[in-house]
C-alpha cells in the first residue's frame, strides 16, 4: 500500500543503516585496538576472565622479575665467597710450607698477611648480602634463610706464620674454608630453588598470555571481511534509502 503519512520503506531501510553502522564501527575499533573485547558489552564474561588472567600475568612477571634480582645477589655472593676460597686456599699453602723445616718464614708470612688483609676486607664488606636482602620478604619460603649465609657470618682471620704459628694458622684456615664450603652448598641450594621458581613463572605466564590471546585478541582476517561487508551494506543501504524516499513522489504523478 501506498501511503502518504508514512513511508515504511525508508524507515526500514534507514534502521538497517543504523545497524551497518553500529557493526562497521565496532569492526573498526577492533581492528584499530587489536582486541576482540573493548568494552563489557562486547562479551561480558570473557572481560572478567580477560582481566583476571592479565592480571595473573603481571604478577607472576613481577615475581619473576624478583627471583631474578634475588638470584643475581646470590651469585655476587657466591662470587665473593669463592675468592674468599682461593684466598684461604693459598693462604693454607703457604701455612703448609711454612711448616717444613728449614724454611725461612718471613717472605711467606709477608705474603700470608696481604692475604690475610685481602680476606678480611671481604669480610667487612659482608659479600654484598645487604642489596639481596630487600628481596626475603618478596619470595618468602624460597628465599628463607638463603641470604645468610655471607661472608659476615665467618670471624676475621688474624695471626702469623712466624715463630712456630704456621701449625694453628693451618688449622684456623681449614677451619674457615670448611665454613665457607657449607655456606656456599647453602647458596647452590637456593640458586637452584630461585631458578626453579622463576622457570615456573615464566611457564605460567606463557600459558596465560596464550589463553589472554584466545578470548580477548581480535581475528584480523576475520573482521577485514566483516569490514568489507559491511561497507557493502552501507552503500547498497544508502541507494536503498535514497529510493524508498522517492517513492512518495511517484504519488504526485497521480494527482497530476
Amino acid at each position: 500500500m501506498t501511503s502518504i503519512l508514512n513511508n515504511v520503506s525508508a524507515i526500514g531501510a534507514s534502521h538497517q543503516l543504523a545497524i551497518t553502522g553500529t557493526g562497521m564501527q565496532a569492526t573498526i575499533q577492533r581492528l584499530t585496538t587489536g582486541k576482540r573485547i573493548n568494552m563489557a558489552s562486547d562479551d561480558a564474561s570473557g572481560l572478567v576472565l580477560a582481566n583476571n588472567l592479565t592480571s595473573d600475568t603481571k604478577i607472576a612477571n613481577q615475581g619473576q622479575r624478583n627471583a631474578n634480582d634475588l638470584l643475581s645477589s646470590l651469585q655476587t655472593i657466591d662470587g665473593t665467597l669463592n675468592e674468599a676460597t682461593n684466598l684461604l686456599t693459598r693462604a693454607a699453602e703457604l701455612a703448609q710450607e711454612a711448616q717444613a723445616s728449614g724454611a725461612s718464614t718471613a717472605p711467606l708470612d709477608a705474603e700470608y698477611q696481604s692475604i690475610m688483609g685481602t680476606f678480611n676486607t671481604l669480610v667487612t664488606s659482608g659479600g654484598g648480602g645487604t642489596a639481596a636482602s630487600t628481596q626475603t620478604t618478596a619470595l618468602g619460603s624460597y628465599a628463607s634463610g638463603v641470604l645468610t649465609v655471607t661472608l659476615s657470618a665467618i670471624a676475621a682471620l688474624s695471626g702469623s706464620l712466624a715463630g712456630g704459628n704456621a701449625s694453628a694458622a693451618a688449622t684456623t684456615i681449614q677451619t674457615a674454608l670448611d665454613a665457607i664450603g657449607t655456606r656456599r652448598g647453602g647458596i647452590g641450594a637456593g640458586e637452584e630453588s630461585l631458578q626453579s621458581y622463576s622457570n615456573v613463572l615464566g611457564i605460567q605466564m606463557q600459558n596465560k598470555t596464550a589463553q589472554l590471546s584466545q578470548i580477548q585478541d581480535a581475528n584480523v582476517a576475520d573482521e577485514v571481511v566483516n569490514l568489507t561487508k559491511f561497507q557493502i551494506l552501507n552503500q547498497s543501504g544508502i541507494s536503498a534509502l535514497s529510493k524508498a524516499n522517492q517513492a512518495g513522489q511517484s504519488i504526485l504523478s497521480l494527482l497530476q
